[in-house]
């Protein structure tokens, strides 16, 4: 995580195609609701850096993204 940093909304909008993307793959009932929860808190997110530009999530929300972008290979 220290070597992350926050790219804006487009970073939110790339874990959310991730997390869609293991969502339609998922078999287990208990992980696609944890991955519908990730999603959730991501499209909050996005929602808010869209509205404000100079938006930055608390540090503990970025940690998940990066975490997010890690599972997709998308991190910088």
């Amino acid at each position: 995580m220290k070597d992350y940093a926050f790219a804006g909304a487009e970073s939110i909008n790339r874990a959310i195609g991730i997390l869609v993307a293991l969502d339609q793959q998922q078999v287990n009932a208990m992980v696609e609701l944890q991955i519908d929860s990730a999603i959730e808190d991501c499209e909050q997110e996005y929602e808010k850096a869209i509205a404000d530009p100079s938006y930055v999530p608390d540090k503990e929300f970025i940690v998940r993204l990066d975490n997010y972008l890690a599972l997709g290979g998308e991190r910088p």
